[in-house]
């Protein structure tokens, strides 16, 4: 009882402000979307057709899943509009409420150093307007596919790799983002128990949603995982989900001036803003303290739609 109690409580790092009344989640307006070679997305065919490469479509398009989900999330109406779950989340803050998001890309690449490794790919990457400022919003999609492999597991899969360069791409993920150096020691052999269980595809969501903003010149940064419950899904694994990402967001908010308390985001609730504290790289991207950074949690459950 004590540990769903303290599972199910509102994180201490959300602004206290009640949202004011709003109605403008009630009619949505539709916005533009392109897929993935840039094609123009109207409707759930469009999508299916035009959101993902052919051989992740084979993968990855299956009803339930999250990317079957976030289409049909985005296409509830018939054409492209935002979902009522993020303008929701969006007027939680002071710091993001009134955005209104104009367009959108599906799996938007944003290239991270060391080109080795795969470039962090952006289920949605969103651009949007507060008051004539731009803003760039990335979003992550998850049924119960967990954050990708951890730090350690990532780390072992790249060493069977022939000239790999991953260990530098992953030091500078950490040391930009938390201050933490990834290993232990100068020859980037021993990896630090701080990072070792921590999901690795969080620091690139996290990184490329920052570099995504400071590239389109915007004032604000938000990540967004929508969570998608469905028959396909486990709970257990929604629940691991959970308590991964708030481990990084506790890791991550501690070491970037916040509290040193335990974060819970729940479902829709945002965190922030979060400054990341300037810790430039000699000849490596720079992931600036300039851009506020926010971070939303959204659940669409289809379990409980009639």
């Amino acid at each position: 009882m004590i540990r769903d109690a303290v599972r199910g409580r509102v994180s201490p790092f959300v602004e206290p402000t009640e949202p004011k009344p709003s109605t403008r989640f009630e009619s949505a307006e539709t916005i533009e979307m392109r897929g993935y070679a840039g094609q123009q997305i109207r409707s759930f065919a469009d999508w299916e057709q035009r959101a993902l490469p052919p051989e992740r479509k084979a993968r990855q398009w299956k009803e339930g899943r999250s990317e079957f989900e976030l289409a049909r999330s985005w296409t509830a109406s018939g054409a492209v509009a935002v979902p009522p779950e993020i303008m929701q989340v969006l007027d939680v803050l002071e710091g993001t409420r009134d955005t209104a998001i104009k367009s959108g890309r599906t799996q938007h690449e944003t290239p991270l150093p060391f080109s080795d490794r795969a470039p962090r790919c952006h289920d949605l990457a969103l651009l949007a307007e507060r008051y004539g400022w731009v803003t760039a919003s990335c979003v992550e999609a998850k049924a119960d596919e967990p954050f990708g492999r951890t730090v350690a597991e990532e780390l072992q899969e790249a060493r069977n790799r022939r000239g790999t360069r991953f260990p530098e791409r992953l030091d500078w993920l950490t040391s930009s983002l938390l201050g933490i150096p990834a290993f232990r020691d100068a020859e980037r052999l021993e990896l630090s128990d701080a990072v070792a269980d921590l999901r690795y595809q969080l620091f690139t969501a996290v990184a490329g949603t920052l570099i995504e903003a400071q590239a389109r010149q915007a004032t604000k940064a938000i990540l967004l995982v929508h969570e998608f419950r469905t028959r396909a899904t486990v709970d257990a694994k929604l629940q691991d989900n959970a308590e991964a990402l708030n481990r990084f967001l506790s890791l991550s908010y501690s070491h970037n001036g916040g509290p040193d308390e335990g974060v819970c985001l729940g479902h829709g609730e945002m965190l922030g803003p979060i400054s990341v504290i300037e810790r430039p790289i000699a000849g490596l991207p720079e992931v600036t303290s300039e851009t506020p950074l926010f971070i939303g949690k959204i659940r669409t459950d289809r379990l409980a739609i009639v």
